[in-house]
């Protein structure tokens, strides 16, 4: 079985992955968020949600991101996994992260998983 570690290097998590990861998790706090993370974008690929990894924390202002293929946006109402530690892989399973006001509505990651 591919884990969502190499999902994540893959860019594209089918969703029935992803709701398998994310139901047994706590979310975690955007305070453990850094580079080499990966942020779950609503857009969906061919088997399920698109995943960048993040190149940049801080990039327009504080509280914003950028990731290795130039996509842009705030770290607030975002979803994101965190696989690493300080350039390291995590000793136990990926995390899951999500941002201070999640939004759920038309065009966030988890009205994408309902559609």
């Amino acid at each position: 079985m591919i884990t969502i570690e190499q999902r994540c290097k893959e860019r594209e998590i089918p969703i029935p992955e992803f709701i398998a990861f994310g139901v047994c998790k706590i979310p975690r706090r955007t305070h453990f968020l850094e580079t080499g993370d990966y942020v779950v974008l609503a857009s969906q690929v061919k088997r399920g949600l698109a995943v960048e990894r993040i190149a940049e924390i801080g990039y327009l202002e504080a509280g914003d991101f950028r990731t290795d293929r130039g996509t842009t946006g705030p770290i607030s109402g975002n979803v994101f996994i965190k696989t690493h530690s300080r350039g390291k892989p995590l000793k136990g399973p990926a995390l899951i992260i999500e941002g201070d006001r999640l939004y759920i509505g038309p065009g966030s990651v988890y009205e994408a998983i309902n559609n």
